[in-house]
């Protein structure tokens, strides 16, 4: 069985060095996994801490095949709704960026500071583009009173005139999270890094049951450079795709692999 894998979420560095590991977030390997047919396409994101001039420049003259998100700073959460969208369209216009994401730790906003996080989501539907919410919840942002979901509940609430894709799934809380996107059509699971993190757990399990049963609205990307094409096709394979108790056509698992995320990244890619 051969599927088409367009990733959800990958990295790049200028340096190619990831944080506290010895991966590397190098662009060769991502084009390795195209010209390999590992990979069709995918979503690059910037994080806080890049400049977004230099990731662009690379995705946009290296990949041809991905798009675009931008990480918010730190020191543009004080910033007014009138000028996150001048700077959000500058995004789209010099960057060719579909879409910017909000990395809670990084940038050291609770998801709970409901002003400022509907203040930079309603900036960027207003200016057209995709919002990545990332739902890993730790120090220097954690512990928070409430499990993920009910954060995730709250802000797809309120923010439903575009599309918001919360990566990672609410990372433990993965499977009240799966609950809480079926209420909302502007919400899309996504189980990058947890999947593969928890995949030996109980966890797994759930993510098997949201795969089978929430196949419209869920997506999977290698968090690249945690992980490769050809790991988490194996570990699926392991522990979802040959579980008897699914019912797993080749057409959800195709939502799953690619055809969700790449229809939305290309709705928003279309405003460009």
């Amino acid at each position: 069985m051969t599927f088409e894998f367009f990733d959800s979420l990958m990295h790049i560095k200028v340096d190619q060095k990831w944080y506290k590991t010895e991966k590397r977030a190098d662009v060769e390997i991502i084009k390795s996994f195209h010209s390999a047919g590992e990979l069709k396409g995918g979503v690059v994101a910037c994080m806080p801490d890049d400049d977004p001039a230099d990731i662009a420049e690379i995705t946009n003259k290296e990949l041809p095949f991905c798009y675009l998100v931008i990480s918010i700073k730190k020191e543009w959460l004080s910033y007014s709704k009138n000028k996150l969208k001048e700077i959000f369209n500058k995004f789209k216009v010099q960057y060719r960026a579909i879409g910017i994401k909000i990395h809670p730790r990084f940038s050291q906003l609770s998801l709970d500071n409901h002003d400022t996080v509907d203040r930079v989501i309603g900036a960027a539907h207003e200016c057209g583009l995709l919002v990545y919410v990332c739902t890993i919840l730790r120090a220097p942002v954690g512990p928070n009173p409430s499990l993920p979901h009910y954060y995730i509940a709250k802000i797809a609430e309120r923010n439903q005139k575009g599309d918001i894709v919360f990566l990672h799934g609410g990372y433990t809380d993965v499977f009240h999270t799966g609950e809480v996107i079926r209420d909302y059509p502007n919400a899309w699971l996504d189980l990058s890094f947890t999947f593969m993190r928890f995949r030996k757990s109980a966890l797994a399990l759930d993510c098997g049951y949201l795969i089978e049963t929430l196949d419209q609205k869920v997506m999977i990307g290698t968090d690249f450079p945690e992980y490769t094409p050809r790991q988490l096709f194996e570990e699926l394979d392991r522990y979802v795709f040959q579980r008897s108790d699914l019912e797993l056509s080749q057409e959800k698992i195709q939502n799953l692999l690619g055809r969700n995320i790449e229809k939305l990244v290309k709705k928003y890619a279309s405003g460009n």
